[in-house]
Protein backbone atom coordinates (compact mmCIF):
# COMPACT_ATOMS: atom_id res chain seq x y z
CA UNK A 1 0.00 0.00 0.00
CA UNK A 2 1.36 2.88 -1.09
CA UNK A 3 1.53 5.75 2.09
CA UNK A 4 0.17 8.90 2.16
CA UNK A 5 2.39 11.04 -0.10
CA UNK A 6 1.83 8.65 -2.82
CA UNK A 7 1.95 10.61 -6.34
CA UNK A 8 -0.47 7.95 -7.41
CA UNK A 9 -4.18 9.23 -7.93
CA UNK A 10 -7.09 7.30 -7.66
CA UNK A 11 -9.35 8.87 -10.01
CA UNK A 12 -12.65 9.05 -8.90
CA UNK A 13 -14.47 8.15 -12.15
CA UNK A 14 -12.24 5.04 -12.96
CA UNK A 15 -11.49 2.88 -10.06
CA UNK A 16 -13.49 -0.24 -8.56
CA UNK A 17 -13.27 -2.59 -5.79
CA UNK A 18 -10.38 -4.58 -5.44
CA UNK A 19 -11.10 -7.06 -2.72
CA UNK A 20 -14.85 -8.56 -2.21
CA UNK A 21 -15.57 -11.22 -0.12
CA UNK A 22 -17.34 -14.56 -1.23
CA UNK A 23 -20.96 -14.15 -1.79
CA UNK A 24 -23.82 -14.75 0.78
CA UNK A 25 -26.41 -17.42 0.78
CA UNK A 26 -29.66 -15.90 -1.01
CA UNK A 27 -32.17 -14.36 1.18
CA UNK A 28 -35.58 -15.11 1.59
CA UNK A 29 -38.17 -13.16 -0.38
CA UNK A 30 -40.02 -10.10 0.51
CA UNK A 31 -42.45 -7.32 -0.53
CA UNK A 32 -40.23 -4.50 -2.30
CA UNK A 33 -39.68 -1.85 1.11
CA UNK A 34 -40.81 1.82 0.53
CA UNK A 35 -39.63 5.04 2.76
CA UNK A 36 -36.31 4.35 3.53
CA UNK A 37 -34.22 6.17 5.94
CA UNK A 38 -30.44 6.24 4.72
CA UNK A 39 -27.61 4.55 6.57
CA UNK A 40 -25.52 7.67 8.07
CA UNK A 41 -21.53 7.74 9.09
CA UNK A 42 -20.16 8.39 12.22
CA UNK A 43 -17.59 11.48 12.13
CA UNK A 44 -14.07 10.05 12.80
CA UNK A 45 -10.70 9.32 11.91
CA UNK A 46 -9.09 6.93 9.55
CA UNK A 47 -9.40 3.33 11.40
CA UNK A 48 -6.13 1.23 12.54
CA UNK A 49 -7.43 -1.96 11.11
CA UNK A 50 -7.20 -0.95 7.34
CA UNK A 51 -7.92 -4.22 5.78
CA UNK A 52 -11.18 -4.84 7.62
CA UNK A 53 -12.55 -1.30 5.41
CA UNK A 54 -13.78 -0.18 2.29
CA UNK A 55 -12.81 3.32 1.43
CA UNK A 56 -14.61 5.60 -1.02
CA UNK A 57 -14.61 9.10 -1.72
CA UNK A 58 -17.34 11.72 0.01
CA UNK A 59 -18.87 13.58 -2.70
CA UNK A 60 -20.89 16.91 -2.52
CA UNK A 61 -24.15 16.34 -3.49
CA UNK A 62 -27.51 15.32 -2.14
CA UNK A 63 -27.97 11.93 -1.19
CA UNK A 64 -30.78 9.54 -3.23
CA UNK A 65 -31.91 6.52 -2.74
CA UNK A 66 -33.74 4.84 -6.30
CA UNK A 67 -36.52 2.29 -6.02
CA UNK A 68 -36.32 0.71 -10.13
CA UNK A 69 -39.14 -1.73 -9.96
CA UNK A 70 -39.77 -3.25 -13.71
CA UNK A 71 -38.87 -0.26 -15.50
CA UNK A 72 -40.91 2.15 -12.93
CA UNK A 73 -38.88 4.57 -10.97
CA UNK A 74 -38.51 6.83 -7.83
CA UNK A 75 -36.05 8.98 -6.43
CA UNK A 76 -36.54 10.10 -2.95
CA UNK A 77 -33.99 12.55 -1.15
CA UNK A 78 -32.55 12.10 2.66
CA UNK A 79 -35.95 13.20 4.10
CA UNK A 80 -37.95 10.24 1.55
CA UNK A 81 -39.33 13.73 -0.56
CA UNK A 82 -39.76 12.53 -4.03
CA UNK A 83 -37.71 14.05 -6.53
CA UNK A 84 -37.95 11.84 -9.57
CA UNK A 85 -39.05 14.65 -11.85
CA UNK A 86 -35.80 16.63 -10.99
CA UNK A 87 -33.71 14.58 -12.72
CA UNK A 88 -35.49 13.26 -15.73
CA UNK A 89 -31.90 12.16 -17.20
CA UNK A 90 -31.83 9.23 -14.22
CA UNK A 91 -35.17 7.42 -15.79
CA UNK A 92 -33.52 5.67 -17.93
CA UNK A 93 -31.52 3.82 -15.26
CA UNK A 94 -35.29 1.84 -14.72
CA UNK A 95 -34.49 0.45 -18.23
CA UNK A 96 -30.87 -0.30 -17.64
CA UNK A 97 -31.94 -2.84 -15.14
CA UNK A 98 -34.37 -4.10 -16.67
CA UNK A 99 -37.30 -6.56 -15.94
CA UNK A 100 -36.16 -6.52 -12.41
CA UNK A 101 -36.51 -4.59 -8.77
CA UNK A 102 -33.79 -3.08 -7.04
CA UNK A 103 -33.25 -0.48 -4.85
CA UNK A 104 -29.54 1.72 -5.17
CA UNK A 105 -28.49 4.35 -2.16
CA UNK A 106 -26.31 6.71 -3.94
CA UNK A 107 -25.43 10.50 -4.46
CA UNK A 108 -26.37 13.04 -6.74
CA UNK A 109 -23.71 15.75 -7.76
CA UNK A 110 -22.62 18.18 -10.59
CA UNK A 111 -19.38 19.74 -12.02
CA UNK A 112 -17.61 23.14 -11.84
CA UNK A 113 -15.76 24.10 -14.46
CA UNK A 114 -12.95 21.90 -13.82
CA UNK A 115 -14.79 18.83 -13.33
CA UNK A 116 -14.84 19.17 -9.59
CA UNK A 117 -18.10 18.12 -7.53
CA UNK A 118 -19.88 21.14 -6.74
CA UNK A 119 -22.46 21.52 -4.27
CA UNK A 120 -23.70 25.33 -4.76
CA UNK A 121 -24.22 23.87 -8.92
CA UNK A 122 -26.05 21.29 -7.75
CA UNK A 123 -28.38 24.02 -6.15
CA UNK A 124 -29.59 25.22 -9.45
CA UNK A 125 -31.02 21.63 -10.33
CA UNK A 126 -32.20 20.89 -5.60
CA UNK A 127 -34.96 22.99 -5.81
CA UNK A 128 -36.61 23.32 -9.25
CA UNK A 129 -39.81 22.24 -10.00
CA UNK A 130 -41.35 23.99 -13.19
CA UNK A 131 -40.55 21.63 -16.32
CA UNK A 132 -39.45 23.87 -18.49
CA UNK A 133 -36.90 25.09 -16.03
CA UNK A 134 -35.96 21.31 -15.30
CA UNK A 135 -35.77 20.72 -18.99
CA UNK A 136 -33.34 24.10 -19.26
CA UNK A 137 -31.30 22.33 -16.36
CA UNK A 138 -30.38 19.34 -18.01
CA UNK A 139 -28.94 20.59 -20.78
CA UNK A 140 -27.19 23.50 -18.63
CA UNK A 141 -26.52 21.64 -15.58
CA UNK A 142 -25.61 18.29 -16.27
CA UNK A 143 -25.68 15.50 -13.01
CA UNK A 144 -23.93 12.42 -12.26
CA UNK A 145 -25.65 9.86 -9.90
CA UNK A 146 -22.80 7.73 -7.97
CA UNK A 147 -24.47 4.58 -6.61
CA UNK A 148 -22.30 3.58 -4.18
CA UNK A 149 -25.28 0.41 -2.40
CA UNK A 150 -27.74 -2.00 -2.79
CA UNK A 151 -30.58 -2.49 -0.38
CA UNK A 152 -33.30 -4.94 -2.50
CA UNK A 153 -32.85 -6.90 -5.41
CA UNK A 154 -35.58 -9.03 -7.10
CA UNK A 155 -37.75 -9.74 -4.12
CA UNK A 156 -35.09 -9.94 -1.38
CA UNK A 157 -33.68 -7.52 0.73
CA UNK A 158 -30.30 -7.52 1.12
CA UNK A 159 -29.85 -4.69 4.02
CA UNK A 160 -28.79 -7.38 6.23
CA UNK A 161 -26.01 -8.65 4.40
CA UNK A 162 -22.37 -7.41 4.96
CA UNK A 163 -20.96 -4.56 3.12
CA UNK A 164 -18.80 -6.86 0.87
CA UNK A 165 -21.95 -9.16 -0.39
CA UNK A 166 -23.65 -6.09 -1.31
CA UNK A 167 -21.19 -4.62 -3.23
CA UNK A 168 -20.57 -7.69 -5.11
CA UNK A 169 -24.22 -7.99 -6.15
CA UNK A 170 -24.29 -4.53 -7.02
CA UNK A 171 -20.96 -4.56 -9.31
CA UNK A 172 -22.79 -7.54 -10.85
CA UNK A 173 -25.36 -5.26 -11.91
CA UNK A 174 -23.07 -3.56 -13.99
CA UNK A 175 -24.57 0.01 -13.50
CA UNK A 176 -22.87 2.18 -16.17
CA UNK A 177 -24.37 4.84 -18.33
CA UNK A 178 -24.59 8.49 -19.34
CA UNK A 179 -25.68 10.13 -15.99
CA UNK A 180 -24.72 6.88 -13.49
CA UNK A 181 -21.77 4.93 -12.60
CA UNK A 182 -20.80 3.07 -9.56
CA UNK A 183 -19.13 5.08 -6.97
CA UNK A 184 -15.06 3.40 -6.88
CA UNK A 185 -14.47 1.53 -3.39
CA UNK A 186 -11.35 0.68 -2.69
CA UNK A 187 -10.54 -2.68 0.59
CA UNK A 188 -7.31 -1.52 2.81
CA UNK A 189 -6.02 1.73 1.16
CA UNK A 190 -6.98 4.43 3.55
CA UNK A 191 -4.08 6.32 3.32
CA UNK A 192 -3.62 6.04 -0.39
CA UNK A 193 -7.45 6.82 -0.79
CA UNK A 194 -7.40 9.97 1.88
CA UNK A 195 -4.12 11.59 -0.43
CA UNK A 196 -6.15 11.21 -3.12
CA UNK A 197 -9.08 13.18 -1.90
CA UNK A 198 -6.91 15.77 -0.87
CA UNK A 199 -4.83 15.89 -4.02
CA UNK A 200 -8.37 15.89 -5.88
CA UNK A 201 -10.09 18.76 -3.80
CA UNK A 202 -12.47 16.18 -2.54
CA UNK A 203 -14.75 16.96 0.74
CA UNK A 204 -13.18 13.29 2.28
CA UNK A 205 -13.92 10.04 2.28
CA UNK A 206 -15.85 7.33 3.97
CA UNK A 207 -14.67 4.25 5.81
CA UNK A 208 -17.38 1.06 5.40
CA UNK A 209 -16.78 -2.17 7.26
CA UNK A 210 -16.61 -5.05 5.14
CA UNK A 211 -18.99 -6.82 7.21
CA UNK A 212 -21.00 -3.83 8.23
CA UNK A 213 -25.04 -4.62 7.42
CA UNK A 214 -26.52 -1.68 5.94
CA UNK A 215 -28.68 0.19 8.71
CA UNK A 216 -31.24 2.61 7.58
CA UNK A 217 -31.83 5.80 9.77
CA UNK A 218 -29.05 5.01 11.39
CA UNK A 219 -25.36 7.07 12.18
CA UNK A 220 -23.92 3.89 13.10
CA UNK A 221 -19.75 3.64 13.78
CA UNK A 222 -19.69 0.95 10.92
CA UNK A 223 -18.93 3.55 8.99
CA UNK A 224 -16.94 6.69 8.73
CA UNK A 225 -16.62 9.85 7.03
CA UNK A 226 -13.04 11.15 7.22
CA UNK A 227 -13.41 15.12 6.38
CA UNK A 228 -10.56 16.88 4.71
CA UNK A 229 -12.25 19.93 5.11
CA UNK A 230 -14.55 20.68 8.10
CA UNK A 231 -18.34 20.85 6.31
CA UNK A 232 -22.05 20.27 7.98
CA UNK A 233 -25.35 21.86 8.05
CA UNK A 234 -26.16 24.45 10.16
CA UNK A 235 -30.16 25.84 11.26
CA UNK A 236 -30.65 29.51 10.11
CA UNK A 237 -32.10 31.20 13.02
CA UNK A 238 -31.92 35.36 11.24
CA UNK A 239 -29.79 37.57 9.42
CA UNK A 240 -28.21 40.82 9.32
CA UNK A 241 -28.09 43.48 6.53
CA UNK A 242 -24.94 44.35 4.41
CA UNK A 243 -23.80 47.32 5.83
CA UNK A 244 -23.88 50.21 3.14
CA UNK A 245 -26.29 48.79 0.72
CA UNK A 246 -29.60 48.02 0.18
CA UNK A 247 -31.80 46.77 2.34
CA UNK A 248 -31.89 43.09 -0.39
CA UNK A 249 -29.09 42.45 0.29
CA UNK A 250 -27.71 39.90 3.29
CA UNK A 251 -24.60 40.92 5.18
CA UNK A 252 -24.67 37.70 7.00
CA UNK A 253 -26.83 34.36 7.97
CA UNK A 254 -26.71 33.59 11.72
CA UNK A 255 -26.62 29.94 12.16
CA UNK A 256 -26.90 27.34 14.94
CA UNK A 257 -27.47 24.02 15.91
CA UNK A 258 -29.88 21.47 18.07
CA UNK A 259 -28.42 19.72 21.45
CA UNK A 260 -28.89 16.05 20.55
CA UNK A 261 -32.27 14.47 21.57
CA UNK A 262 -33.28 18.74 22.30
CA UNK A 263 -35.20 19.18 19.66
CA UNK A 264 -38.84 19.94 20.25
CA UNK A 265 -41.71 23.08 20.18
CA UNK A 266 -39.86 24.80 23.02
CA UNK A 267 -36.09 23.88 22.08
CA UNK A 268 -33.33 26.60 20.91
CA UNK A 269 -30.74 26.84 18.76
CA UNK A 270 -27.34 26.63 20.58
CA UNK A 271 -25.81 29.58 18.72
CA UNK A 272 -22.71 28.98 15.74
CA UNK A 273 -21.91 32.36 14.74
CA UNK A 274 -22.43 33.87 11.84
CA UNK A 275 -21.62 33.23 7.87
CA UNK A 276 -21.15 36.09 5.51
CA UNK A 277 -18.78 34.21 2.90
CA UNK A 278 -20.07 32.39 0.21
CA UNK A 279 -23.30 34.23 -0.48
CA UNK A 280 -23.19 34.56 -4.20
CA UNK A 281 -24.32 37.90 -5.99
CA UNK A 282 -27.39 36.12 -7.63
CA UNK A 283 -28.25 34.30 -4.00
CA UNK A 284 -29.47 37.48 -2.22
CA UNK A 285 -32.50 37.86 -3.88
CA UNK A 286 -33.91 34.72 -3.08
CA UNK A 287 -32.78 34.27 0.06
CA UNK A 288 -33.83 37.07 1.10
CA UNK A 289 -37.60 36.84 0.11
CA UNK A 290 -37.31 33.29 1.58
CA UNK A 291 -35.85 34.58 4.82
CA UNK A 292 -38.93 37.43 5.02
CA UNK A 293 -41.42 34.66 4.28
CA UNK A 294 -39.94 33.07 8.05
CA UNK A 295 -39.57 36.54 9.72
CA UNK A 296 -40.42 36.23 13.31
CA UNK A 297 -39.59 38.70 16.69
CA UNK A 298 -38.46 35.38 18.98
CA UNK A 299 -35.16 34.75 19.14
CA UNK A 300 -34.40 31.22 18.07
CA UNK A 301 -31.50 30.98 19.94
CA UNK A 302 -30.74 29.76 23.35
CA UNK A 303 -27.81 32.67 24.25
CA UNK A 304 -28.07 36.00 23.70
CA UNK A 305 -26.30 37.23 20.57
CA UNK A 306 -23.01 39.07 20.59
CA UNK A 307 -23.80 42.70 20.29
CA UNK A 308 -22.39 42.73 16.38
CA UNK A 309 -25.60 41.01 16.02
CA UNK A 310 -28.18 42.57 18.18
CA UNK A 311 -29.22 44.54 14.72
CA UNK A 312 -30.43 41.68 13.46
CA UNK A 313 -33.49 39.69 11.85
CA UNK A 314 -35.06 36.44 13.23
CA UNK A 315 -36.52 33.43 11.06
CA UNK A 316 -38.03 30.32 12.33
CA UNK A 317 -35.33 27.77 12.63
CA UNK A 318 -36.53 25.98 9.48
CA UNK A 319 -33.73 26.57 6.97
CA UNK A 320 -30.84 24.24 6.66
CA UNK A 321 -27.46 25.80 5.09
CA UNK A 322 -24.67 23.62 3.91
CA UNK A 323 -21.56 25.94 5.43
CA UNK A 324 -17.89 25.05 5.10
CA UNK A 325 -15.39 26.42 7.81
CA UNK A 326 -11.83 25.91 8.96
CA UNK A 327 -12.46 24.70 13.02
CA UNK A 328 -13.61 26.52 16.15
CA UNK A 329 -12.96 28.89 18.23
CA UNK A 330 -12.71 28.38 22.47
CA UNK A 331 -15.86 30.46 22.53
CA UNK A 332 -17.32 27.68 20.20
CA UNK A 333 -17.92 29.94 16.96
CA UNK A 334 -17.61 28.67 13.79
CA UNK A 335 -14.47 29.78 12.46
CA UNK A 336 -14.09 31.45 8.97
CA UNK A 337 -17.41 29.85 7.95
CA UNK A 338 -18.43 29.94 4.01
CA UNK A 339 -22.24 29.07 2.68
CA UNK A 340 -22.46 26.65 0.18
CA UNK A 341 -25.99 26.43 -0.28
CA UNK A 342 -29.49 25.37 0.98
CA UNK A 343 -30.60 21.76 1.57
CA UNK A 344 -34.10 20.43 1.48
CA UNK A 345 -32.82 17.19 2.02
CA UNK A 346 -32.64 17.60 5.58
CA UNK A 347 -35.18 18.66 8.66
CA UNK A 348 -33.79 21.49 10.42
CA UNK A 349 -34.81 19.20 14.07
CA UNK A 350 -32.06 16.73 12.81
CA UNK A 351 -29.04 19.27 12.44
CA UNK A 352 -26.50 18.85 15.66
CA UNK A 353 -23.08 19.64 15.80
CA UNK A 354 -20.50 16.94 14.32
CA UNK A 355 -16.75 18.56 14.38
Amino acid sequence: MEDAESSEVFLPMTRTTAQIRPRARSPKRSPIPTGIEPMMAVLSDLPPDDGNWAFEYKWDGVRAITYCDHGAIRIESRNQLDITRRYPELHQLAKAIGDRSAIVDGEIIAFDDVDRPSFSRLQHRMHRNDPSLIARAVREIPIQYLIFDLLYLDGKSTMHLSWSNRREMLEDLTLQGGSWQLSPAHVGEGRAVHASAKQLELEGIVAKRLDSPYEPGRRAPTWRKIKIVPRQEFVVGGWTRERGTDANRIGALLVGYYKPGACGTKAKLTYAGRVGTGIKQADHGPLMRTLRELATDENPFAEKLPRRDTESFFVQPKLVAEVEYRGWTGGHILRQPSFKGLRTDKEACAVIREG
